[in-house]
């Protein structure tokens, strides 16, 4: 199959589950991308994701354009963004015509709801997956506490406690590195 089409079938996929956000369909793009295309590494998606959420925009359509990108230049990225907002567009001209005088009904509520546990399970699964690519030593942990009660406790905007971990990171690394040089020149 031309990987362009193969690009677009993905993303426009992907896109037409991606209820919930970004940070829901990481496990989709996980398995997609990573498992089964093989298009970027697990580490490299962690990475994707991080840059992604940082730029503005939706976290999706950013990491499937850099995804796009990192397959086959410009033109995929172009492909992988317009396959990507392609669902959402189409969604939301549904949801203009037709389901918009249905969010009073009871089981449309129901559904609504249902489809919010699923988004969670989903989260939560994105989660498990990023912490066992990215949490490798204890300090790491420490790093991922801190961001985590930063982000529920304070009101500090989330770019800037990227921007701290990603200084914070890059100390720790640094300290590792020098540390290891040492160890290196003792022996």
């Amino acid at each position: 199959m031309n990987i362009f089409l193969e690009m677009f079938i993905t993303f426009f996929k992907i896109g037409c589950l991606a209820f919930g956000g970004g940070y829901a369909v990481i496990a989709i793009l996980q398995k997609e991308v990573v498992e089964l295309k093989q298009w970027v590494g697990n580490d490299e998606l962690t990475d994707i994701m991080a840059i992604s959420q940082t730029l503005p925009g939706i976290i999706f359509v950013n990491s499937a354009t850099m995804i796009g990108y990192r397959r086959k230049g410009i033109l995929g990225a172009i492909v992988a963004t317009f396959s990507s907002i392609l669902p959402t567009f189409f969604l939301i001209l549904i949801l203009t015509f037709v389901i918009w005088g249905f969010t009073d009904n009871i089981f449309v509520h129901k559904a609504f709801t249902g489809i919010l546990l699923g988004v969670t399970a989903l989260i939560l699964n994105s989660v498990k997956k990023t912490w066992k690519t990215a949490v490798k030593h204890y300090s790491d942990i420490v790093l991922a506490l801190l961001a985590t009660g930063l982000l529920l406790f304070t009101s500090v905007n989330v770019v800037f406690i990227l921007l701290l971990m990603a200084g914070l990171g890059f100390g720790r690394n640094m300290y590792f590195m020098k540390a290891g040089g040492k160890q290196n020149e003792a022996l």
